[in-house]
């Protein structure tokens, strides 16, 4: 057999099990389904590359960044659920831009193996729509308020409602709860080319 074609054969089997969707992780939900608490730190890292994102551990996500047409589609158990937590985490941070934000959002769903129909409406909607979600955040964000529950507040009753378990946290003077710092080459990632982005180390 053609020693070139083996290596590269060795090189795609490489690539294939190397891009992984991100790993599952528990969520707890609020009573009204709507909100959820990241219950493990989520990590998310772009193909073979060493660049990757963690969502920490209490993280409050209603994947308010993708438009409420499309929320139906992004079920608990579906592959499009743990992008879109990934991608409400990087709207809450704003680190890397708006842009490279959605550009991301699309490489998980692309990993997470999501139907190409599904993760391009969800691309182009919060491509359209993804401002309000982007500006609301950083207003919530120049005021202080959580989104990431400190680990002495996440026993949470049963029949509790986060708008108002978060007035009771802002009111007990509480801040956002520890995250890791989100690496610039990790927001580069979204301005690449697909293949690029997926398959440079």
């Amino acid at each position: 057999m053609n020693r070139m074609f083996i290596v590269c054969m060795a090189l795609a089997c490489t690539l294939a099990f190397s891009q992984q969707a991100p790993d599952p992780v528990d969520f707890r939900p609020f009573s009204d389904g709507r909100h959820w608490i990241v219950k493990d730190p989520l990590t998310y890292r772009v193909g073979i590359s060493h660049d990757s994102v963690t969502v920490p551990r209490g993280f409050v996500t209603d994947l308010a960044s993708i438009p409420p047409v499309l929320q139906s589609l992004i079920q608990q158990n579906g592959p499009y659920l743990l992008p879109a937590v990934v991608h409400d985490y990087l709207y809450w941070k704003q680190t890397c831009t708006r842009a490279q934000s959605d550009r991301l959002l699309l490489l998980a769903m692309i990993e997470s193996k999501v139907p190409k129909a599904h993760r391009t409406a969800i691309y182009d909607a919060v491509r359209a729509a993804g401002g309000f979600a982007w500006a609301e955040n950083a207003g919530e964000r120049s005021e202080h308020i959580v989104r990431i529950i400190p680990e002495g507040h996440l026993n949470i009753r049963a029949n509790t409602l986060w708008p108002e378990y978060r007035q009771r946290l802002i009111e007990a003077g509480v801040v956002d709860g520890p995250d890791q710092p989100i690496a610039a080459g990790f927001c580069h990632r979204g301005d690449m080319k697909i293949e690029t982005a997926l398959k440079t180390p």
